[in-house]
């Protein structure tokens, strides 16, 4: 059997994989013509399957994604054939919800206009933004799985209310207060005092985020996205913020990445932008090399692997 790995790793990580692989071959192509030419035999395949990879590799029976959303790695070929597709949803969970409340407090508690102020080496400047306290907010999560969770138990440590909605899950856990179908998503719009969304990008959740859920927004409610841009009616978002119709929104993704330069959500006061950030963690390479070699394992005895990803659904 041999095993195709298309990632750059430290080596303590690559002997990770080959000690699990035991007898098994393991390949680190350092070319796509590498890659390529190993990939006619190659069983098992781990990092981004792009399109232009896969029709090289026909006799795959198993990708495993190092990432956790999948909307762009269901092209038509994959969806359509046999191969087993498994992500990394989960292991992200803890850095994506960081990341989340990191937009938030940097909203609630002026942290852009200070940096400013600092990058100015002026003393002050406490009047350009109020100072919100978020214990006893009421937070919308959009999506309880994993990084949902992780967002409801930091949200339980702030002392907010939780509400949520999901498509698929009834099971409420106990860390949220309320879970909701996807239905009641205006409930959940115009209740909270931050929405934090957490679901993955499919056909159902492109804009799921429209103009009608956030005029129903409050005044003085936070919106964030942490998941993917797409999910959100970008011109949409940008006119209720402009308005004044939501207090402000921090942004770890938009609908076009790069965001175009000349986007508004640039020059707005009441925006935080982080690049596609929230995914980053020093934890993260190993976690998800330990999940690999633990599916390699499975994957060896016949064991049915973890995170399979239901590709009608994708995720």
């Amino acid at each position: 059997m041999k095993i195709l790995v298309h990632a750059r790793l430290e080596e303590e990580l690559r002997q990770m994989i080959c000690d699990t692989a035991g007898e098994n071959t393991v390949i680190f192509p350092s070319s796509e013509e590498e890659l390529i030419k190993e990939g006619a035999d190659a069983e098992i395949f781990y990092g981004f399957c792009h399109e232009g990879i896969f029709r090289h590799l026909p006799n795959l029976k198993w990708i495993q994604s190092s990432s956790a959303g999948m909307d762009k790695h269901l092209y038509s070929e994959l969806k359509e054939s046999d191969v087993i597709l498994t992500n990394a949803a989960g292991l992200y969970g803890t850095h994506v919800a960081d990341q989340g409340f990191a937009l938030l407090l940097g909203l609630t508690r002026g942290i852009k206009h200070f940096t400013r102020s600092q990058d100015q080496r002026i003393w002050g400047g406490r009047g350009k933004s109020p100072m919100i306290e978020i214990g006893g907010f009421t937070i919308g999560i959009v999506g309880m799985g994993g990084i949902g969770q992780h967002m409801a138990r930091r949200a339980k440590g702030f002392e907010m209310y939780v509400l949520s909605v999901d498509a698929y899950r009834t099971d409420k856990p106990d860390i949220v207060d309320e879970l909701m179908p996807i239905d009641q998503l205006p409930d959940l719009m115009s209740r909270s005092d931050v929405v934090m969304i957490a679901c993955p990008l499919t056909d159902e959740t492109r804009h799921l985020i429209n103009a009608e859920n956030l005029a129903l927004m409050k005044p003085t409610a936070y919106f964030i996205n942490v998941a993917r841009g797409p999910i959100v009616d970008q011109p949409a978002l940008i006119e209720v913020l402009k308005a004044g119709k939501i207090a402000g929104a921090g942004l770890d993704v938009t609908e076009v990445e790069p965001l175009d330069k000349d986007s508004p959500l640039w020059e707005m006061d009441n925006v935080i932008l982080t690049p596609h950030a929230a995914g980053g963690s020093q934890h993260r390479p190993r976690r998800t090399i330990e999940f690999f070699c633990d599916n390699i394992k499975r994957y060896m005895k016949g064991e049915p692997l973890n995170n399979v990803v239901r590709k009608d659904l994708g995720f």
